[in-house]
């Protein structure tokens, strides 16, 4: 009987004493309570792993929530002495079926994790019976747990990308690192800017830091003399799908200034126009559906020379530039350059001077012909998984739910030991 039930309940190193059915109006539904035991031998300290002197009998029984058996709810109970650890103190033994500290067994931890990574918040709670806020503690465990078997995601990067996502009201973000050769995420820390990426490089070794050879990005300063201090032969790359946001948002400026001066002109003609050619100016001239086109051309009819057309116009180069060989991108771009700082658009003429700063890193996009779009993929399902995470009070549990989602971590449902 003994033999059988460990199989059942899969634990190892663990004596099975009795087992009852609680049914009980205090209790939501009936309970298999499950009474076990570590095998004989000394105890041992649950956070530094030594055996331990024993204390006293720990005042009672504890109990941890299993897998549940078809429609029966699982916990095991156990009378856990507490040991007397010179380092850590006096704390419960370990136990063989749980993590220290955890109100749950290791397999139905796993469990969690693996909805977790598949399924949605209403899925796991209501399939499992567990707070929310009692899921994000089992991903930070499972998370911390899954890091210590595997083996190191900092070993062979040759490129790497780096961006900041917003995960609460505030201008609160998490800055995260994405591994372009495995396509996952390999670091996820709360906050942003230079001293938060130092904190990445300071893990690596010195022969780590040399294997890199790519860091991509958007156009953020910190990200430059960071990479420069730690990886001086990484070459710097411009994500390019920032490099046409740049310009399409000086485009949205221009549209809104001049829809303000004439709303405050009194000028309901222009204010129309510049209201309908909202999506006409930021959208590429293939996707333009035909009212956008009657918007557009009703602003290139009326003023072929204004400052929309024109700053629509110059749109389309910075667009197109990152498909053409490199000497003739360089070419193209030295013109856009000249062209847009003498539009006299001040929204152009200010990107300008940001183009001509960033020009050697455009030129290194161009020639390398790498991007950011694996990292922006990430961002996007790190989006997902930030809404996912809604009610998680600690942003550790939200970045353990990232790394289980997205870093690529081998989850897997339990199964027998053989």
């Amino acid at each position: 009987m003994d033999s059988i039930c460990n199989q059942l309940l899969n634990v190892k190193g663990t004596v099975v004493e009795d087992a009852r059915i609680v049914d009980s109006p205090l209790r939501p539904v009936p309970v298999l309570e499950i009474r076990v035991r570590p095998r004989k031998g000394m105890p041992r300290c649950p956070r530094c792993g030594r055996r331990r002197h024993g204390y006293d009998q720990g005042g009672g029984v504890r109990r941890w929530r299993h897998q549940d058996f078809g429609c029966w709810r699982v916990e095991l109970v156990a009378s856990m002495p507490r040991v007397d650890c010179p380092e850590c103190g006096v704390v419960v033994a370990r136990v063989p079926w749980a993590e220290p500290g955890s109100r749950f067994t290791k397999d139905f931890e796993a469990e969690c994790a693996w909805l977790m990574g598949v399924a949605s918040q209403k899925t796991v709670s209501g399939f499992l019976h567990v707070a929310w806020r009692t899921a994000g503690d089992i991903a930070r465990r499972v998370a911390d747990r899954l890091r210590t078997a595997m083996p190191s995601p900092f070993d062979g990067l040759t490129a790497i990308g780096v961006d900041e996502t917003s995960h609460r009201k505030g201008h609160t973000y998490i800055t995260v690192v994405v591994d372009h050769e495995r396509h996952r995420v390999i670091r996820a820390r709360d906050g942003y800017g230079r001293d938060v990426f130092d904190l990445f490089f300071q893990q690596l070794t010195e022969e780590r830091k040399a294997s890199i050879r790519v860091v991509t990005g958007d156009g953020a300063r910190w990200i430059d003399p960071c990479v420069a201090a730690h990886c001086p032969n990484a070459e710097r790359v411009l994500d390019g799908f920032h490099i046409v946001s740049w310009m399409t948002g000086a485009l949205d400026q221009v549209r809104r200034r001049l829809w303000n001066d004439a709303r405050r002109a009194g000028d309901e003609e222009a204010t129309k126009r510049m209201r309908g050619a909202k999506y006409a100016v930021l959208k590429n001239p293939g996707d333009l559906t035909d009212r956008q086109n009657d918007a557009l051309g009703a602003i290139r009819n009326t003023d072929p020379k204004g400052q929309p057309y024109r700053a629509w116009q110059l749109k389309e180069l910075p667009r197109t530039l990152l498909k053409h060989p490199l000497d003739q991108a360089r070419g193209e771009l030295n013109h856009w350059v000249f062209w847009a700082s003498h539009s006299r658009i001040p929204e152009i003429v200010e990107l300008s001077k940001k183009i001509r700063r960033r020009r050697p890193d455009i030129l290194r996009t161009i020639r390398l012909g790498c991007s950011n779009a694996r990292l922006e993929a990430s961002d996007d399902r790190i989006k997902v998984t930030i809404r996912m995470a809604y009610g998680f009070h600690h942003v550790t549990n939200l970045i353990a739910l990232i790394m289980l989602r997205c870093g690529g971590p081998d989850i897997r449902l339990p199964q027998p030991a053989i």
